[in-house]
């Protein structure tokens, strides 16, 4: 369910962010008015709000609240702090913010330049999983002046010309979200349409002209892109094209990375690590995994619901379905639950989820660098990674005849 207006406002501080946010927006308040950080004062606000004349002011409180913390969640806030590196006045801010819905409307208000961009790397992380994943062969630091991108921009708006009769006007930016490792986020002028809207109580058409969005990821270390491009192979490698024309100032052709395949099929006898234990983790579970049958015409995905105290959802099937496990159906996916045991005094145990795919999709990445190596350390003793392998991109060999076309290893 979506949180209104009135929900975000019970929720964030009543400091000065707010303060400013809703002043600036035409909210008059009496001049003795205490704006303190108590529930009787977020109450008055919201009673102002919600009598004050003048709708347009409480239609555009509402729906900047919204869009503002559009960021306040975990990964919004990674792509927050990323964002912000290099600015200590940002980072500051967002670091004494005292939640992720805080930091996401703190940025929104005090520096929407950074939270624009925040919410385009976010995009990306979160459709990652679609991305395109190309090695360029070619490891140098992209030219970000303003040169370089006004150029590449160019080509990128008489491409749309071409193809879709649209962007005319386009924006685009190049932000070094790790070290070597460069976002650039291209927007690009949609056909115009008409909509139908309120303004206030009236009901009036506007025409506007929606965004087309396209981010490309690209590491400086390996030569490797992903990128997110509406349209195709072809839009994908209009956007590698100029990208590498202009910021890195080659020509190439842009070579797709398969992703290898892995066998899961140890996974049918549980998760079978005794090191796991060695580390700390006293359960190790595999808590779903998804089946295909050999004529490829039935995939099952099953999982151990928490009735089954931490049982392998292996050992259920085998007792209560046996029949996939015991004609050898393919493994596609598993979901690993290795548990820690629970802290003193607290009830639940601290729990690290392994997500892999047969396809080479691994969620490994999201954590950090010690924990990534001890977690792929347990998949190399299963025989599900080679010893030595990482989840580099460029350790991906590209492959003719490979059958999917899913993005390989995360950086």
């Amino acid at each position: 369910m979506k949180k209104t207006w009135i929900d975000l406002l019970h929720e964030l501080p009543v400091d000065a962010t707010l303060r400013e946010f809703l002043t600036g927006h035409g909210l008059a308040m009496p001049d003795d008015f205490a704006w303190t950080d108590k529930p009787d004062t977020t109450k008055t606000l919201i009673e102002a709000l919600l009598t004050w004349p003048d709708v347009a002011v409480r239609d555009a409180v509402a729906a900047k609240l919204r869009a503002s913390v559009a960021l306040g969640d975990t990964a919004g806030t990674q792509a927050m702090f990323q964002v912000a590196t290099g600015n200590g006045a940002a980072l500051t801010g967002l670091a004494t913010c005292k939640s992720d819905n805080h930091r996401s409307f703190w940025l929104y208000v005090k520096h929407p330049e950074l939270f624009d961009r925040a919410g385009d790397l976010d995009h990306f992380e979160r459709q990652v999983a679609q991305a395109q994943q190309h090695d360029l062969g070619v490891k140098k630091t992209p030219d970000t002046s303003d040169a370089a991108l006004a150029a590449m921009r160019a080509d990128v708006s008489a491409f749309y010309q071409r193809e879709l009769q649209c962007g005319d006007r386009s924006k685009a930016y190049v932000v070094e979200r790790s070290p070597g490792v460069y976002l650039l986020s291209v927007h690009v002028k949609d056909l115009s349409m008409v909509q139908l809207e309120f303004q206030g109580d009236d009901l009036k058409r506007r025409v506007g002209n929606p965004n087309i969005h396209s981010v490309l990821e690209y590491s400086s270390a390996t030569g490797v892109t992903r990128s997110l491009v509406k349209g195709g192979a072809k839009y994908h490698q209009m956007l590698l094209k100029a990208f590498a024309e202009h910021l890195l100032h080659v020509k190439l052709d842009a070579h797709r990375l398969m992703p290898p395949t892995l066998d899961l099929s140890v996974l049918r006898l549980g998760f079978d690590v005794p090191q796991a234990e060695v580390d700390g983790f006293n359960v190790l579970q595999v808590k779903s995994i998804s089946l295909l049958s050999p004529d490829t015409q039935l995939k099952i995905d099953c999982t151990a619901m928490s009735s089954s105290e931490h049982r392998c959802v292996t050992d259920l099937l085998a007792e209560k379905l046996p029949g996939p496990l015991a004609e050898n159906w393919l493994v596609t996916a598993a979901h690993i639950n290795l548990y820690y045991p629970p802290e003193p005094g607290k009830a639940r145990a601290k729990v690290v989820t392994i997500e892999v795919t047969r396809k080479g999709r691994l969620n490994l990445h999201k954590f950090d660098a010690a924990l990534q190596a001890q977690l792929e350390g347990y998949l190399v003793e299963l025989g599900i990674l080679q010893k030595g392998q990482t989840l580099n991109a460029q350790e991906t060999p590209p492959s003719a005849d490979a059958t999917e076309q899913q993005p390989a290893f995360e950086y």
